[in-house]
């Protein structure tokens, strides 16, 4: 494993629970480090997967098909996250949808079975488990409430808070899959946006604070 991915791994495994010199050197002997190119699949949707990764560079989407077969984005996943456990993307060791790279990236890998067997008897490994479960359930929630509660504009605003620069980086049919909108409302919703700013900044300058 290079020294870069080695430091990154350790950032993300730390960023959920600080975890000591020994548990982080378990972790990585029994973590596998891989590249991948845009557009590849790390799981797919109705297909046996046994492993936990963790994201190290690019961007991650969660998918799955629709009966019409078009590819629906789920989630996102930026560098320096573990994936949704595998407790909660699986059914019968079949992963219920498929996790795919929009970006060239890295990802390390470790097998459920060995994760688990550590949890089980290394006290901060345990913690950090709890953490990352901990912290994917306040996501879900947080998902969830703004999908059943928010505009589609409310949306957009909120996923730019959570994920800036998201735009720049990924196809836009994916994040307008993801809003639950056509890439051309996506589109216009963008404009619309963009126009309020620009009227909201032409206004700041013609009224400046008074001194």
């Amino acid at each position: 494993m290079e020294n870069r991915y080695t430091d990154k791994l350790k950032e993300t495994l730390n960023s959920y629970h600080e975890l000591s010199d020994s548990s982080l050197e378990i972790l990585l002997q029994n973590c596998e480090i891989s590249s991948h190119t845009a557009e590849t699949y790390i799981s797919r949707e109705n297909k046996p997967d046994s492993s936990e990764y963790f994201l190290l560079e690019g961007i991650l989407h969660s998918c799955h098909y629709s009966e019409s077969g078009e590819n629906i984005t789920t989630g996102f996943y930026l560098p320096g996250t573990v994936i949704t456990p595998h407790f909660a993307r699986t059914i019968g060791g079949n992963s219920i949808y498929g996790l795919q790279f929009l970006t060239a990236g890295v990802a390390g890998s470790i097998p459920v079975t060995i994760l688990d067997e550590l949890r089980n008897r290394i006290e901060d490994i345990r913690i950090f488990g709890k953490k990352v479960v901990e912290e994917e359930l306040t996501r879900s929630v947080r998902q969830n409430l703004s999908f059943r509660a928010d505009s589609a504009k409310e949306r957009l605003i909120n996923l730019r808070s959570e994920y800036p620069n998201l735009e720049n980086m990924v196809p836009h049919t994916a994040i307008a899959s993801f809003l639950g909108i056509t890439p051309v409302s996506f589109s216009r919703l963008r404009n619309t946006l963009a126009k309020k700013q620009h009227n909201f900044l032409s206004n700041d300058k013609r009224n400046p604070p008074l001194k």
